[in-house]
């Protein structure tokens, strides 16, 4: 809803206007270029008609310069020509830096790009001009699965991998397809059961997928049955961490690789109880100095670009404990990797 004032820029009218998350958008895109209104609507990602509407608004309480070319209308935010001495130019100094927090104005921006490299017409010229930008606006993806899967093809066909340690299947789902045979090995059948219902759908022309119950340091499987395994969030359940390294180099054949994903030591003692740790994550040179000592080879800790966030309130306690354990809200933990490999003979 349009709203009338006498003093179209005055502070409460500017700020009534701005308000709009659109609005806000546009201007600062009109801020850094003049454009055409097709040319704003695609670099707001908009319908023309919906950005017209918003560009009415803006007309009434004159924030846009506006240039006519032929047939063609050209827009510019009035806050640019009025200069820092006008209530709108004082304003907008002090908004502009703040819309890096503004959600879509990166992609805006991104849009904005392509939008005068077209004018230029040379296309190769857009993605040097957007390449610094290019992994916060252009190379997100919703799961991520589709650049996995691309890998996991340059893998040798026939290969036999674990999940060990796989609770309800989580990790398992990643490797679907990526070999011949996935066992998975818990030492909870309820676990396993979730897991089989979990993965019911993977069928066998992609992967053959196998349940053991086992534990980690008896796992239920052959002497080099395996050529790769993975072990996530299961370390720092255990007592001690020998006795399982060693079960894992057993079953790998020689050259085979272990991937170990573990968390970073942390303070979030609720865990404990709620969801069985033994450990509050466990030091990197740790793990990593306990895969030599079981025997693996090529040991090396990398760094991941993710976070666990474990939800308190599980069982045993009540919301009311819940809370109080985990006073700071939301947890988003460290995560780390370890890999080695088998030794060759």
């Amino acid at each position: 809803m349009v709203v009338s004032l006498t003093q179209p820029h005055s502070a409460p009218t500017l700020m009534k206007v701005l308000a709009d998350t659109t609005r806000m958008r546009a201007m600062a895109l009109l801020a850094m270029e003049e454009l055409s209104v097709g040319e704003l609507a695609r670099c707001l990602g908009m319908a023309q008609s919906r950005v017209s509407n918003h560009l009415r608004v803006l007309r009434e309480h004159d924030l846009l310069d506006e240039r006519r070319a032929g047939t063609s209308t050209y827009l510019r935010s009035a806050a640019v020509s009025a200069g820092e001495a006008s209530s709108l130019g004082r304003l907008w100094h002090a908004l502009e830096p703040d819309l890096g927090r503004v959600a879509e104005h990166q992609s805006d921006r991104l849009r904005l790009a392509g939008v005068l490299t077209e004018r230029q017409g040379d296309e190769r010229a857009f993605f040097d001009r957007v390449a610094g930008d290019w992994d916060k606006v252009g190379a997100l993806f919703e799961r991520g699965t589709a650049r996995e899967r691309a890998t996991a093809h340059l893998l040798r066909p026939g290969l036999t991998f674990a999940d060990l340690g796989c609770g309800t299947g989580y990790v398992a789902r990643s490797l679907a397809g990526v070999c011949e045979r996935l066992i998975c090995v818990d030492r909870s059948e309820g676990m396993l059961q979730e897991a089989r219902g979990r993965l019911r759908d993977i069928t066998p022309d992609r992967t053959a997928v196998e349940f053991r119950q086992g534990e980690l340091d008896a796992l239920p499987l052959a002497d080099a049955e395996l050529d790769g395994a993975v072990a996530a969030m299961v370390l720092h359940h255990l007592p001690e961490l020998a006795p399982a390294l060693r079960e894992m180099l057993r079953v790998l054949k020689p050259g085979g690789t272990l991937s170990v994903v573990e968390l970073m030591p942390h303070h979030e003692a609720w865990m404990h109880q709620d969801l069985g740790d033994r450990h509050l994550g466990l030091e990197p040179a740790t793990t990593q100095q306990a895969l030599t000592r079981a025997g693996f080879v090529d040991v090396i800790v990398e760094p991941l670009e993710d976070r666990y966030c474990p939800q308190p309130g599980s069982e045993g306690t009540t919301d009311a404990e819940s809370r109080a354990a985990a006073p700071h809200g939301d947890v988003a933990l460290p995560l780390y990797l370890v890999r080695g490999r088998a030794p060759q003979p």
